[in-house]
This record gives C-alpha cells, structure tokens and sequence, in this order.
C-alpha cells in the first residue's frame, strides 16, 4: 500500500491494525502465531493472536488445579505487556492497559481449539527514537516458533517473521 493511500485509509477508516484485522480471518496453527502493529503519532497498537496451546500446552477448558493455575498465571502476565513488547528504552514508551480475549479465560474451551487475541499498546513521548520493539514471548513460550507480523507506519507495510533467534521488530 502506498504512504498517500495508507494516510487517507487511516483518516477515513481508523488505524490500520483494526483493518488489518477485519480484512481476513485468524489462521490457527500451533506453533505459529500473528502479530499486527500500527505506528503512528506516537502511539503503538497491537494485536497478538495465537492459539493457547503454544502458551499453555492445551487449548481445553481447563480441568485439572495445575491447568487452572496456569491460565491464571498467563492472564496475570498479560496484565503487563512491557514483559512481553518492548519498545526501545529511548523512546520513552509507556505501556497502555491491555485486553486479553480467551475463552480459556472464562473457563471453557470452543470445540478443541482455543485462540487468545491481545490487544496492547504504547503511548511513546520520544516516537522519533522508536527503533525497534522486542518480542519477548520465545523464552517463556518454547511451543511458540514463528510470529508472521505486519508492521504499519505512515510510510511503510512491512512484513516480517519472528522467530527465537530474530525476535526484535525492527522499525527502521
């Protein structure tokens, strides 16, 4: 897309995650995950989804105490997305209240396979010193391999996928 076009998109239609997200359906596939990122005036949206199993090792409702722990320790962590993305210490980004959908999280599962979409986002003070953000789910999540991202800025559609060894979302 190019830079004029995406500018009247975003003045007409929102920001390009929410169109990046009505424009086609979550694939489901263990190990792999999808990230889309908007930039723009400083602020940073995000959208994470990835099926629980590569965060949980299951995508059942959860049903034994151990299970139920673990979920519970995944939403805690969620609550701070600054250990999961993070933007370079530079520009100053302060982390946004996040939302984590999961029916997991309400104690069911939906016919075997349960997503979790995580919405999170940044308010930077300092936006001409974002360079990169850092994804740090690999370490904590080894069922986790790939990340297909989409990075959006008023000059560029990027795509890019992560992996353990190349987590960092680099801006520029």
């Amino acid at each position: 897309m190019r830079p004029t076009v995406l500018l009247v998109a975003i003045a007409l239609f929102g920001s390009p995650a929410t169109q990046l997200l009505a424009a086609g359906p979550h694939t489901h596939a263990h190990g792999r995950a999808e990230l889309e990122v908007t930039i723009q005036t400083g602020q940073v949206e995000g959208i994470f989804r990835t099926p629980m199993d590569n965060l949980l090792g299951f995508e059942h409702a959860p049903k034994t105490d151990a299970q139920k722990k673990r979920v519970e320790q995944l939403r805690q962590r969620l609550e701070n997305t600054a250990s999961l993305f993070r933007p370079n210490a530079e520009a100053q980004c302060a982390a946004k209240t996040p939302e984590a959908r999961s029916p997991l999280f309400q104690g069911r599962g939906d016919a075997g396979h349960s997503d979790l979409e995580y919405r999170f986002g940044f308010a930077c003070k300092r936006p001409e010193l974002l360079k990169q953000i850092e994804v740090a789910l690999f370490t904590d999540y080894p069922r986790l391999h790939e990340i297909q991202s989409q990075l959006v800025t008023p000059t560029a559609q990027i795509g890019i996928t992560l992996r353990r060894n190349s987590h960092l979302l680099k801006l520029q």
